[in-house]
């Protein structure tokens, strides 16, 4: 059989005469056949994946000769266009590919403004066989974030036992259960300062640890932290207390978090202590800008897990004065040690006089205990009978208030067991009273315990001076 070429068959030779390849493929401009090394992008990537405004960008360009290329290439030229054909950075003689090699290269470009972005990376290479170049190309689209400069902090009081295991000799950054923890900061020996030269020292000291979290919500790095710690008294004087730092935090990158303890040190009065972490945005290292950036947060040190309360009072007249027969309970957490029970001064009420107060003792979590205390008042002028509960936890030595209402003026009629004023009925879970102040009075001292009341009730206290209720 005798094949004749047609037309078509002729269109279709001359037009492999001339080859270009789009988006990573060999081309010679110009050239009548395909060219003797075969050239590709094979690949194009942008790190970080989204760059900010002003963040350097890096474009890390693979480039290859075919396996089948008849020639080796000189890579002349790797550069890196904008949308409007501006060049924004290149490479020159980027090294010689033989048959089957590839080597890489790297380009770096920043943006001022935010928003998608189209960059051609184009590679220029000069056959070895005919001495004539072969230009390939490859374009890259990506996201440009606007510049975010972020940092949360986010604090927590803790316990010193919260530092420490079942095995008291090792530390909170063990096995604790608040892992992720990366250094100790402040208060006693042993500590971690972040200068790497305490190695394996003994566990840490600590008298009073808050953790505080460091936490990258924008988009930029952030470095150069230090952080400090200043406190003041809650009870009304605003005298200082505390005055930590600057302690010296790992650098935080976008999305990422550091965790670190900051010992308060000793405290006998609680405060407000406010950490400031001053910072540097990785943009600003290139503006020359220095540490000045900061977040804050606030927390209170103690805090209070121990809530005390009165329920079930019933208040009574009788021919030695007025009688508060109620419960103090324990609603919180906590532990209340040393709780004592007396009567404030008030219009119309005498408070307890000093050895006759109602000594509770120690009340645990969901705790009560029955008390009864007397006072002297006059019905005809008091409206309520304030009642002091006075008690230690963690060290500190706290006094609350609560109100109960005053009997009721004689009447005539009234019989000889006196006027009643009753709050509550409920048990634990019905508070009868109103709070109406809470004070500090400093550090606890050593209060022993006369009496551990169970959750269903139990034996009742004894007053200070040492009568039965």
């Amino acid at each position: 059989m005798t094949l004749t070429p047609t037309r078509t068959t002729a269109a279709l030779l001359a037009a492999l005469t001339v080859l270009s390849v789009v988006g990573g493929g060999f081309a010679v401009g110009g050239a009548a056949a395909v060219p003797d090394a075969r050239i590709t992008l094979t690949e194009v990537g942008v790190s970080p994946g989204a760059p900010t405004v002003d963040e350097r960008a890096t474009l890390n360009v693979t480039v290859s000769n075919s396996g089948g290329s008849d020639a080796a290439a000189n890579l002349t030229t790797v550069r890196v266009r904008d949308a409007d054909g501006d060049v924004l950075d290149s490479a020159s003689g980027v090294g010689a590919l033989s048959a089957g090699d590839s080597l890489d290269a790297t380009l770096w470009t920043t943006f001022r403004e935010p928003g998608e972005k189209r960059l051609t990376v184009e590679v220029v290479a000069n056959q070895s066989t005919s001495g004539e170049f072969v230009t390939v190309s490859r374009d890259v689209v990506f996201e440009v974030r606007p510049t975010e400069v972020a940092l949360d902090l986010r604090t927590r009081a803790l316990d010193p036992e919260d530092l420490r295991s079942d095995d008291e000799s090792e530390s909170a950054t063990g096995d604790l259960g608040i892992g992720g923890i990366q250094g100790v900061f402040g208060g006693g020996g042993g500590l971690d300062t972040g200068d790497g030269g305490q190695g394996e020292a003994s566990p840490p000291a600590v008298d009073s640890p808050v953790e505080v979290t460091v936490v990258n919500t924008g988009t930029t790095a952030a470095d150069r932290i230090s952080l400090r710690a200043v406190g003041a008294a809650v009870d009304g004087d605003g005298a200082e207390t505390v005055d930590v730092g600057p302690f010296v935090v790992e650098g935080v990158a976008p999305g990422e978090e550091r965790r670190v303890i900051v010992d308060l040190g000793p405290l006998d009065r609680r405060s407000d202590v406010t950490v400031t972490a001053a910072f540097r945005a990785d943009t600003d290292r290139r503006n020359d800008r220095g540490a000045d950036r900061s977040a804050e947060s606030t927390v209170t040190y103690p805090v209070r897990e121990a809530t005390p309360t009165v329920t079930d009072a019933t208040v009574r007249e009788t021919a030695d004065g007025v009688v508060v027969d109620a419960n103090l309970g324990n609603a919180g957490s906590g532990e209340m040690t040393g709780a004592v029970v007396s009567v404030g001064d008030a219009p119309g009420v005498a408070p307890t006089p000093a050895g006759g107060e109602y000594f509770v003792g120690t009340l645990g979590a969901s705790d009560f205990v029955g008390f009864d205390v007397t006072t002297a008042a006059n019905v005809t002028v008091a409206e309520e009978i304030p009642i002091r509960v006075t008690y230690t936890e963690r060290g500190v030595r706290y006094t609350e208030t609560f109100s109960v209402a005053a009997p009721e003026p004689a009447t005539d009629d009234r019989d000889g067991g006196g006027t009643l004023g009753r709050l509550g009925a409920g048990g634990l879970g019905t508070v009868g009273t109103v709070a109406s102040g809470l004070a500090l009075v400093g550090l606890a001292g050593a209060v022993g315990v006369a009496v551990r009341t169970g959750r269903l009730g139990g034996p009742t206290g004894r007053r200070r001076d040492g009568s039965a209720p």
